[in-house]
């Protein structure tokens, strides 16, 4: 199976705003997009909160999708209380959704933190109902994703940790769609695009049809949208190790990390290699990566040196990875807090460590 691409999907909105601004065409919408009715919430099961009145036009609502067991959209749901404190006055109405059985959430919501940290209404949706009126319609796929609509339309669809600047606008009566519906939509059709690479290299990968598989990511290294053409020149590393070319994807490694002047893809590409997808690794060649991540990331991005941890973990050196992600806490974003943190705890248990193959630089 393909392994979870979370780099693709937080990259995909920046590289449609690009391509909006050139004026690239958009061959497809999704049926859900700004200017859309809203849906109506399909939701029985409320472990916090009641069900509002949904067809309130005189109400803003921010339905926002989350899951308790995705550390980003776990910590949405504290943020998005402090908008719904800010905004409650005004005419915001917050609900969260997870596709989780109540039963399955009720222990997170009790616990200190959440118990006062969520001052809005959560409603469990199981049968994926409201997942499809909303997630689905709008070719979605990553959580946490919120939808915001006003007098019944949809005007916003995005991360929540976006929604800071524009709640602000939207209840200044600054709010304009102009452009921004394009690169929405820009980034929806990449994503469906997207899902459908993945299902049928997923249907490849398990029938071990490499060289078809490759046919497909080759098509993916031609798509217009660059983010995900990117992503298919890091999945082309994946397959070539699957289907027992290692040398050859060692070489692609290599050459990703040498001709590229994002930190982002050498961060992957060091992942990768300090993977389970390489028995045997290199890690010599991981921990180059990592350096050169750290290097063109100016030694600013958290996530650079958690790519050079998780290179050390997978040496043994687990001392050396523990101060390497106390570093990284000093540089991370509130966003990746509480990942860097869930890591390092785990990090810090004995059994988290690997037995050493090599010894990987210092950044």
């Amino acid at each position: 199976m393909i392994p979870s691409l979370l780099f693709f999907v937080a990259q995909i909105a920046l590289m449609a705003s690009s391509q909006a601004q050139t004026g690239q065409a958009i061959a497809v919408r999704p049926p859900l997009t700004f200017g859309s009715p809203m849906p109506i919430p399909d939701i029985e099961q409320w472990p916090r909160g009641a069900a509002p009145d949904f067809k309130d036009q005189s109400k803003t609502f921010l339905i926002s999708f989350w899951s308790s067991a995705i550390t980003p959209a776990r910590e949405s749901l504290t943020q998005l209380s402090k908008f719904a404190d800010e905004y409650r006055d005004q005419g915001l109405i917050i609900v969260g959704v997870t596709e989780e059985p109540a039963g399955g959430i009720l222990p997170l919501l009790d616990s200190p933190k959440y118990k006062e940290g969520i001052r809005f209404a959560i409603g469990c949706d199981p049968d994926r109902t409201t997942y499809r009126q909303f997630m689905s319609e709008s070719w979605q796929n990553s959580l946490p994703t919120a939808f915001l609509a006003r007098a019944g339309k949809i005007v916003w669809i995005g991360n929540p940790r976006d929604l800071k600047d524009v709640l602000t606008a939207v209840f200044s009566g600054k709010w304009t769609p102009e452009g921004r519906k394009e690169m929405y939509e820009q980034g929806a059709a990449a994503t469906k695009r997207f899902m459908e690479f993945e299902k049928n290299l997923n249907i490849l990968i398990d029938r071990r049809q490499w060289d078809a598989a490759l046919k497909v990511i080759t098509e993916m290294e031609k798509d217009t949208n660059k983010s995900l053409a990117r992503e298919g020149r890091l999945l082309r590393v994946s397959i070539l190790q699957q289907s027992g070319k290692t040398s050859e994807a060692l070489e692609l490694c290599d050459s990703l990390v040498t001709n590229s002047n994002d930190w982002e893809v050498a961060s992957e590409v060091a992942k990768m290699l300090a993977s389970p997808l390489f028995p045997k690794p290199d890690l010599a060649r991981a921990t180059i990566a990592a350096l050169r991540a750290i290097s063109l990331s100016k030694k600013q991005e958290a996530l650079a040196y958690v790519a050079l941890a998780e290179v050390q973990m997978r040496a043994g050196q687990r001392d050396l990875a523990i101060r390497t992600f106390e570093k990284s806490l000093t540089l991370a974003v509130s966003s990746e807090i509480d990942f860097i943190q869930d890591r390092l705890a785990e990090v810090r248990t004995p059994t988290s460590v690997q037995t050493p193959t090599s010894n990987p630089a210092t950044p």
